[in-house]
């Protein structure tokens, strides 16, 4: 992938992220964590239902989502700042376009690490499926997502928030 198509990605990351946030950690690119549901889209809703999560892969997914927690969380704030800051310098007409260049790349950089962790979440929340989920999981990816309206579970792109994880392009 070559540099524009990167910082492309990244300004649109950071552009959608703020919003996504304020949604909660949902079928789409939440930031925030579900309170019941321990941050990952298959502890509850359409996605789980589709998967029949046994009680204890219910319990694996908690962990797995617990585990991560922390990190994601500090993650995110390091990314939100490094945004807030780009937004903050757009609105600044003193601001150089060498300087929006520069927080533009901060944030950018910042948001990789949050992306990094959610999908070391996945994995290991893919590592408690049996091979019949996974199977479910990836048709639903295929299809862009699940349920009524998409974006329920891992929809493709950034859907709007809830309970659930990143669709970023079916990870």
């Amino acid at each position: 992938m070559n540099i524009a198509k990167i910082i492309l990605w990244s300004a649109g990351l950071g552009l959608m992220t703020p919003a996504l946030v304020a949604q909660g950690f949902g079928p789409g690119m939440g930031g925030g964590r579900c309170q019941a549901q321990g941050g990952l889209p298959f502890l509850g809703g359409h996605m789980a239902h589709l998967l029949n999560l046994t009680e204890a892969q219910q319990t694996s997914a908690k962990a797995v989502a617990d585990r991560h927690q922390a990190s994601l969380e500090a993650k995110a704030k390091d990314a939100g700042a490094a945004r807030n800051a780009l937004r903050a310098a757009m609105q600044d007409p003193a601001t150089s376009d060498a300087q929006l260049k520069a927080l533009q790349a901060k944030a950018g950089e910042a948001q990789l690490p949050v992306m990094l962790e959610r999908r070391a979440m996945m994995r290991e929340f893919e590592a408690i499926l049996t091979p019949d989920q996974l199977a479910v999981l990836k048709q639903q990816r295929l299809q862009g997502g699940s349920g009524p309206g998409k974006g329920h579970g891992m929809g493709r792109g950034m859907g709007p928030g809830g309970c659930g994880m990143p669709g970023m392009g079916g990870l």
